[in-house]
């Protein structure tokens, strides 16, 4: 199996950018936030926007970051956004995990 680098592809100011992006995200997308070892789990407020926001935002970071593993889970009544990643990517997880970082 490959391992993929963990690093980025954004410039600094970019990556600043994005982070706010996630921290935006986090404050007015996200009911609950559950993190292991390798994952950050995000409840996902109720909304077909916030949903379309999520896919976006995960698309965009997977460009940059091959590393990350992005899922939905859609159920009944609840949907969670999983990010995953390598144990040398766990202090990027922390800070998605981390109210008011990102």
């Amino acid at each position: 199996m490959t391992q993929i680098p963990i690093a980025c592809t954004l410039s600094a100011a970019d990556k600043s950018t994005r982070g706010d992006e996630w921290r935006r995200f986090r404050a007015d997308n996200v009911a609950e936030v559950v993190r292991t070892d390798s994952t950050v789990r995000m409840r996902l407020k109720d909304g077909d926007d916030i949903l379309l926001d999520a896919v976006d935002l995960a698309r965009r970071e997977k460009d940059c970051c091959a590393f990350f593993e992005f899922r939905l889970e859609l159920l009944p009544d609840v949907v969670w956004l999983e990010i995953g990643a390598p144990a040398d990517a766990a202090p990027i997880l922390d800070s998605l995990a981390e109210p008011g970082t990102g």
